[in-house]
């Protein structure tokens, strides 16, 4: 199959991210209306997963290519497999064995990029803010909840869609590729998502602090171009969302 022209590619990713920016707005002005805001939030989340997982969807072994598969979670049952059983629930198990391991592997790679970049971070965080009181440890209400809904509401669409879809898509447009601590990458490519997603922040949520989201999204294209998929970027990008609540509520709360 002959490579796809730059100019398409690039036309084909400014085009969805306006297409999903001004989703995103409008998705956004619902959650202002008080019995709407989860709802909005949810369908925000499905917004960017779907987009994610159709484009991908577009080329065979797709899924796997655009790093969304999450160790198979996400990819279509095997061959193999034999019958899905009532409602797939046989399907969803077997998916669930299957990415058990990998699943793991991820996440501890996640701990140790955290292990690395954590204490860094509190220390900017401190001298950032110049924060008035002692600190005092105060998770977030309902911190289960919160946690959970940092992984799938949060972290994994973003992942998706940012590192999956448009890492990805940027990677074609610009396929020169180096090496970096140990993942093949295009920089471009990496650069460029990470300004999409500060760009995008900073539309939905206009004030100049949401474009420090362009740091940790290098990190987070990084990770997948390390792993080869979004598990590890998206477990380390809940972990970054629950630290930074944390912090502002124990130092600035």
């Amino acid at each position: 199959m002959p490579p796809e022209p730059q100019s398409g590619l690039l036309r084909e990713v400014a085009l969805l991210f306006g297409l999903t920016t001004v989703a995103s707005l409008a998705i956004l002005a619902l959650t202002k209306i008080e019995l709407l805001k989860d709802v909005g939030l949810a369908a925000l989340a499905l917004l960017y997963l779907l987009i994610a997982i159709r484009a991908a969807q577009r080329e065979t072994g797709g899924i796997r290519r655009y790093g969304i598969h999450l160790a198979g979670l996400l990819e279509p049952p095997k061959p193999d497999d034999g019958p899905p059983g009532p409602f797939g629930i046989r399907d969803l198990l077997r998916a669930l064995g299957r990415a058990t391991k990998p699943g793991a592997r991820e996440a501890a790679f996640a701990l140790g990029v955290a292990a690395l970049t954590f204490p860094p971070f509190i220390v900017g965080f401190y001298f950032w803010n110049s924060p008035t009181q002692p600190f005092s440890f105060q998770l977030p209400p309902a911190t289960l909840s919160f946690c959970t809904a940092q992984i799938l509401i949060v972290a994994l669409p973003e992942e998706a869609l940012f590192r999956g879809y448009f890492q990805t898509r940027l990677a074609d447009a610009w396929p020169a590729r180096r090496e970096i601590l140990g993942a093949l990458i295009s920089p471009r490519s990496l650069v460029m998502q990470a300004a999409l997603f500060a760009l995008l922040h900073f539309i939905v949520d206009p004030h100049p602090a949401r474009l420090a989201v362009f740091f940790p999204a290098l990190i987070f294209g990084w990770m997948r171009a390390r792993r080869g998929g979004i598990g590890s970027a998206m477990t380390y990008h809940a972990l970054c969302n629950i630290l930074s609540d944390i912090l502002f509520r124990s130092w600035l709360g």
